[in-house]
Parts: C-alpha cells; sequence; structure tokens
C-alpha cells in the first residue's frame, strides 16, 4: 500500500487547529526583558516587565495647599520639626506643651518617616490629632515605594527586587530594597498612605497666622509660590548658580537670600494667580536642615534640631513666637546606619502595622 503523501493531512480539524495555535503562539519575552521577569506566579499573575519597571514614574506632590481654620479658630498653633518616626518623643513634647486637641492645631514641618523607630506610629498619631503637615523628601521616598510596590512592582519578590536594583533597573536612584523606606512603605495602611499623599508641599496659613508659611526644605527668593518646584521645596537648602540645591556647599543659605529679599519685597505677577496679596507671605517655618540645627530668625524659623542625631525635637508657638523641645536618642547611629535595628525596634513596637489601632499618647495624657 502507498504511503500517503506528506502533504495530506489525516488528524482531525480540532487537533490540526491546536497544532497551528502552538506553532504561533510564542511565549517569549523581547530580547529587552529578563525571560526571569515573565514566568507567572502560582496564583496567575505574569510579573511586571523590566522596562515598565524602570519607566513607572509616581504621581508628582500637590505645590499647596491653603488650610482653612474651623469655625473655632485654635488658640495655639504648635509646629512641630522633623521628627523621623521618634513617636515617644512627639507624644512626650505634646504633654509638655499641655496640649489640647479642642484648642490647638498642630503643624507637622514633615519627614515623619525614617530613622527613628516608630514611623507608622508618627503617620498615625498625626492623623489621630488632625496634625496639618507638609510632605518632606522622606515622606516623599516611602510615597514613591509604596505607588510602585502597588503598581509594576506587585508581582516581583523582594530577591527580585534586589536584582533590579543591583542591576540599576528600579525606577528611582534612591530606591533601597529592604531598608527603611522600603520597608515603612510595606507597613502603611491604605489610610496611612492615601493620607501621606494628600500633604501639600508648601503650606500657606490664612488670617490672623497670614504672613506665615510651612515648607519643609526651603523656597526659591526668585520665585512666587505657585512658581515654585514642588520636589525642590522638600529639599532646598541652598541657592547655588543653577537654582536650588540640597548641597551646603554650593551658593548661600536661602534662607539668607530670603531675608534679603523681604527687605525690598514688592506683590509679584504671582499674587493675581494665588488670589491674595503675596507680600503677606514673608515668615517660613521649615525643617530638613539638621547640620544646621535650629535656626530661628526674625522671617524664617528652622525646627530641624537634629532629633534622630541625639539631639532635639522642637516646638515652635504661635501666638508669641515662643519654643519647647525635648532630648532625642541617637536612634539613626550616624549617617552611615543601615536601618536594621530601626526595623527590628519598629516591628517590636508594631507587631501587625495594618491592623494596629490609633495610637494614643505613650507618656502622661492630653489635657481633656
Amino acid at each position: 500500500m502507498q504511503a500517503p503523501s506528506s502533504n495530506n493531512d489525516t488528524r482531525s480539524p480540532d487537533s490540526a487547529a491546536q497544532q497551528q495555535r502552538q506553532q504561533t503562539v510564542v511565549d517569549t519575552p523581547p530580547p529587552s526583558v529578563s525571560p526571569h521577569l515573565q514566568q507567572p506566579k502560582a496564583y496567575g499573575r505574569l510579573k511586571a516587565r523590566a522596562a515598565d519597571v524602570k519607566s513607572f514614574r509616581a504621581g508628582p506632590p500637590t505645590l499647596l495647599e491653603k488650610k482653612e481654620f474651623s469655625a473655632k479658630e485654635p488658640k495655639r498653633l504648635i509646629f512641630i520639626g522633623d521628627i523621623h518616626g521618634s513617636l515617644k518623643e512627639l507624644n512626650l513634647l505634646l504633654c509638655k506643651l499641655k496640649f489640647k486637641r479642642d484648642e490647638d492645631q498642630v503643624v507637622l514641618v514633615g519627614d515623619l518617616v525614617a530613622k527613628g523607630p516608630e514611623s507608622v506610629g508618627v503617620v498615625r498619631r498625626a492623623r489621630q490629632i488632625n496634625a496639618w503637615c507638609v510632605r518632606g523628601n522622606h515622606d516623599d521616598r516611602v510615597i514613591r515605594w509604596r505607588e510602585f510596590l502597588d503598581g509594576p512592582g506587585a508581582t516581583l519578590s523582594e530577591s527580585e527586587l534586589k536584582s533590579l536594583e543591583k542591576s540599576g533597573g528600579l525606577p528611582y536612584d534612591d530606591f533601597k530594597v529592604g531598608k527603611d523606606h522600603y520597608q515603612i512603605a510595606r507597613d502603611l495602611s491604605p489610610d496611612d498612605i492615601t493620607w501621606l499623599k494628600s500633604l501639600p508641599t508648601i503650606l500657606p496659613l490664612l488670617s490672623p497666622y497670614s504672613e506665615w508659611v510651612v515648607v519643609h526644605g526651603g523656597l526659591d527668593p526668585s520665585k512666587p509660590l505657585l512658581k515654585q518646584s514642588a520636589e525642590d521645596v522638600m529639599v532646598t537648602r541652598n541657592i547655588g548658580s543653577s537654582g536650588p540645591t540640597s548641597s551646603r556647599d554650593e551658593g548661600k543659605a536661602w534662607f539668607e537670600l530670603w531675608a534679603d529679599k523681604m527687605k525690598g519685597l514688592s506683590p509679584s505677577s504671582g499674587a493675581k494667580d494665588l488670589n491674595f496679596d503675596e507680600m503677606h507671605y514673608n515668615k517660613i517655618i521649615y525643617g530638613h536642615d539638621a547640620g544646621r540645627n535650629l535656626q530661628l530668625h526674625p522671617l524664617t524659623k528652622g525646627l530641624d534640631s537634629r532629633c534622630v542625631y541625639g539631639g532635639q525635637l522642637t516646638a515652635f508657638v504661635l501666638p508669641g513666637e515662643k519654643t519647647a523641645s525635648v532630648t532625642c536618642p541617637n536612634y539613626d547611629g550616624g549617617s552611615g546606619s543601615d536601618g536594621k535595628d530601626r526595623r527590628r525596634r519598629r516591628r517590636d513596637s508594631v507587631p501587625n502595622a495594618k491592623a494596629e489601632p490609633m495610637y494614643t499618647v505613650e507618656q502622661g495624657r492630653e489635657r481633656q
């Protein structure tokens, strides 16, 4: 019997179609993407492509938000410097000031998180007392980590993230897998992170404190408020030849230039955009500059007094322009600390961060 011709297909139509699909569907990632990142997890989702990871960008921070006082104007505004996870010291300072929630308004200058032992607790304490706050650069890094971990990083294991970090494949140069900001981003609840993301970088106050503005880092004296860069406002220490910089070695301290400008201030073109007379906003409260320690000048109040470096946590109170402070341990261990001890202390104090209730005063009690 003559063998069937090679051109004749004796398979059923269904099996032929199945083989055709197997030949045409090629499950191979593009050459620029690691095949390892394309393997599905046990729960069936595909892992993020390396290109998507590298190109990820978090949502931009809100530049400016004006806060309205409630029907009952607070008796005191209590401005507090960089807390950096120092929950115990925050509570001690509030108790020292005899903070009363229904009479006082707390305003935080940013950097609630990182370096200290209880970052999650500080965020929840701030929410609990309805504190006003601006976004600091460490808060911003935690926010960016969380948005990434909720986005293209959601399907990547920690070991895979570390591999990407080593190869320069993470979206931000300041991302360090397994370190403080990464762990805090994972520990914060959805409500915590929503609140943190809502914080503006510039907070101008209204009457009777309409001459005051709160930022974390500093302002560019050459620009009106609405023309400032949200990113620069969080990190500015000096103004150099190319503009704002975080370096103290280049140019001149921004607050010195600010004082120079205020001597001859006139309304700027930005005043119409802001719908208020910008020349009223001439006093700035800020943090971020632990290297210069507490800086109290007529027009600027720098409240970063090295809390996590064995310094103090400082409050500035209006009316009256009085200060108060409490001593802090050296939680950070110096600029070279890798954060392992901080993570251990935080996990001891917040065993289940996502389920943890709002924090209460640990030392003393608020006046009721």
